[in-house]
């Protein structure tokens, strides 16, 4: 795994491994696999696409995306990851 960048939260690298495991879930039912809200997985998984990590599938559900895949995998640093919707900056 690389190194989380300064906008990135611990939690986000469990979030993106369980994706990976998962790779598709609603907010919920990661939640109840981790120890955050719903509200909590919701504004994680925002963010995270908004960096390209995760892709949004609609409605509350997202998977990792091939980029989550390489930053999970240590092919890259999240410090090299551009903001791609300055919203959730």
């Amino acid at each position: 795994m690389s190194e989380r960048a300064e906008w990135m939260h611990p939690e986000d690298d469990h979030l993106l491994a369980l994706l990976r495991t998962e790779r598709k879930d609603t907010f919920s039912a990661v939640a109840a696999q981790l120890p955050l809200t719903r509200e909590q997985v919701a504004d994680r998984c925002r963010t995270l696409a908004a960096h390209g990590l995760v892709e949004h599938l609609g409605s509350d559900i997202y998977t990792i995306s091939p980029l989550g895949e390489r930053y999970l995998d240590g092919d890259i640093d999240a410090e090299e990851i551009p903001t791609l919707d300055d919203e959730y900056e």
